[in-house]
């Protein structure tokens, strides 16, 4: 949610932050702006910004890349969070089921998978291999919509069709998620509010396996919250006492 005023200097910066960091080769920043529909003088001036702190580097040819910043904020927020480190094991438990595995959170309609295995991949492999996904074609970002109420869904993510909210209320009742496709189905089950994310399982299977699926679904997700939650409470122990 927005304050009345928000800084949108911080927002633009972020946008050319993110649109850097989900491409795969470096972009000048007049390429950037036509991109994000934004004036050529202020891309230039944020990717110079932030190339300054470090988040980005500019190559010979004048075009940016991601920088050693971005990778730090992401070591940083992936050990402080713990959340990738608590469920490494749970997910590798669902890998003898045969199925795609998938770990997930949502950000601006968007699905980001921390995790993506297919069976053959390491697990190594499968850390953050995956790119954004619509969240309302994701059965993760249907199990984290669903946990949001119905004027949240439609304030916090305007891409989301109007369509789809009968079928999240439907999935809150149900507290899974189910989507049949052509060559394979979905089945996902969401972690908590905290943290926000899902795990789901993919594959060619039916509804009636679907419902089979559930249960080793949520032993890992509730492995995963035990998990994090001893990981949370060591960390504390560790903490300074306050003066």
């Amino acid at each position: 949610m927005f304050p009345r005023q928000p800084n949108q200097s911080v927002i633009d910066g972020l946008l050319v932050l993110q649109t850097l960091t989900a491409a795969a080769r470096p972009i000048g920043s007049r390429e950037l702006a036509r991109q994000l529909g934004l004036e050529p003088t202020r891309v230039n001036r944020l990717a110079k910004t932030l190339a300054g702190l470090g988040f980005l580097q500019q190559a010979d040819d004048r075009k940016y890349a991601v920088g050693p910043g971005v990778h730090v904020l992401a070591a940083q927020a992936l050990h402080a969070s713990g959340l990738l480190r608590a469920a490494l094991p749970a997910l590798e438990t669902l890998h003898p089921l045969g199925h795609t595995v998938s770990m997930g959170v949502i950000w601006r309609s968007q699905v980001c998978y921390l995790y993506h295995w297919h069976p053959g991949m390491s697990s190594a492999e499968a850390v953050g291999m995956s790119d954004l996904f619509p969240a309302a074609d994701s059965g993760i970002g249907h199990a984290l919509l669903a946990r949001l109420a119905e004027e949240e869904v439609r304030l916090q993510h305007p891409a989301v069709p109007a369509s789809l909210l009968p079928r999240l209320a439907e999935v809150k009742e149900r507290g899974w998620v189910f989507i049949p496709r052509r060559s394979e189905a979905v089945v996902a089950v969401a972690l908590g509010d905290v943290p926000p994310a899902a795990i789901a399982l993919a594959g060619p299977f039916s509804k009636t396996e679907a419902h089979r699926l559930i249960k080793p679904l949520r032993v890992a997700a509730a492995a995963i919250l035990d998990s994090l939650n001893a990981y949370q409470q060591t960390i504390q122990k560790k903490e300074p006492p306050c003066p």
